[in-house]
Parts: structure tokens; sequence; C-alpha cells
């Protein structure tokens, strides 16, 4: 086998897996990879049509990830009531999608003292929960926001708006449940910090205001 035919090998590859993104982004970046492997493929094989329809295939990757990135969302927070007919239809929509972050998550309508659905130009693409606990601690119970689009723009938007809103309620401190390893990544871009030492975390903790 040769470098060239690896290079051909490789830039499938990495098409395939392209596919396989939930985020268009995502999608679009590593399609944009697969397409300049492919593109060095065709020159090497000495054919214009392979190299050609891949060069356009990156200028269409390129046109499009600068519209997704310099792209302006509308965003808003719209509290929602807690036994709201549309709250229940989303977790239950998304339960399975949901459970891959927060494993133990139940959503208790009785317990819950905010509830905001994320607009996104006025689409719901997200869920906010929190409850007290017993000791009177603010603590996310769900901060979810459906595929497509987890572009940490959302995520942002709503650690800035509670950053105004939590204060005037006289919450200084956030809590967070940790969920999957995915999630406690998400925490930390969004400012959070562990509670208790590796292995041990139970809690994020992100001071507002």
């Amino acid at each position: 086998m040769t470098a060239v035919d690896l290079l051909g090998y490789a830039a499938s590859s990495v098409i395939v897996i392209s596919l396989l993104m939930k985020s268009v982004l995502k999608l679009r970046m590593i399609g944009l990879v697969g397409g300049m492997l492919f593109f060095v493929y065709g020159l090497l094989l000495g054919s214009i049509p392979v190299a050609g329809l891949n060069l356009v295939n990156m200028c269409i990757n390129i046109y499009f990830i600068r519209q997704m990135l310099t792209a302006k969302s509308y965003f808003k927070l719209l509290e929602v009531d807690r036994k709201s007919s549309y709250v229940t239809s989303f977790i239950e929509f998304y339960q399975h999608d949901i459970s891959k972050f927060f494993p133990t998550f139940q959503y208790r309508p009785d317990r819950a003292d905010m509830v905001y659905l994320i607009l996104r130009d006025l689409q719901p693409v997200g869920l906010f929960v929190m409850e007290r606990d017993a000791s009177g601690r603010a603590l996310v119970k769900l901060d979810y926001v459906i595929p497509g689009y987890r572009d940490l723009k959302a995520g942002q938007f709503l650690y800035g708006e509670l950053e105004r809103l939590l204060p005037a309620k006289q919450i200084k401190t956030l809590y967070s449940v940790p969920g999957d390893e995915q999630h406690q990544r998400y925490l930390k871009r969004m400012g959070f910090t562990a509670q208790g030492g590796e292995g041990k975390i139970k809690l994020y903790v992100r001071e507002m205001g």
C-alpha cells in the first residue's frame, strides 16, 4: 500500500467521521479537513476531477463555516410555569438524550424554583431547572441544550443572564450536579469549579455577580 493510498483512506475516514457529527458546525469543519485531504489526494493522483470537486467542496464548507461563526443569534430566557405541560412534553421527548448527560435527573415540579426555556431565534433549544436543596443551596438540576445547538453560545447567554437575575433573588452562589464527563467539561467552561477531590466530586460551584 502506497502513501497515496493511505492518504485516500484517511480522507475517506475523515468524511465518514464528519457525517456522524450532530453539530452542523463540526460536520462542516471536519468535512473541510476531509475535502483538503481529498484535494491533495487528487493532485497526487493527477486527477483533475477529484481535485477540482474537492476544491469546490472546500470553498462551500469555508463559506458556511464563516456564516455560522459570524451569524448573530437572538437569545431569550423565557420563564415558564413549573407545571407547564410544554416543559413536561419537552423533557419526555428528549428524555433519552437528557439521561446521557444527567443519568439521575427526575423532574419534580413541586420542588423546582426556577424553570427557564432557552430560546434561540425564538426556537426552544434548551431547558434550565433550578431547585433549592435541604441546605437552601441554589442547585442546577438541569442545564440541557438540544442536539445541533451545542456550540456554547446558549450556555454563555444563559449564565450571562443568570449573573443579572440571581443576585436580585439573593442568590450569590450557584451549585450544579456534575452530570457526565462531557457536562463537567461544559461546567468548567461556564466558570464552575469542582467541590471535593478527584473522583469524589459531588457538586460544582459558581459565584454569581
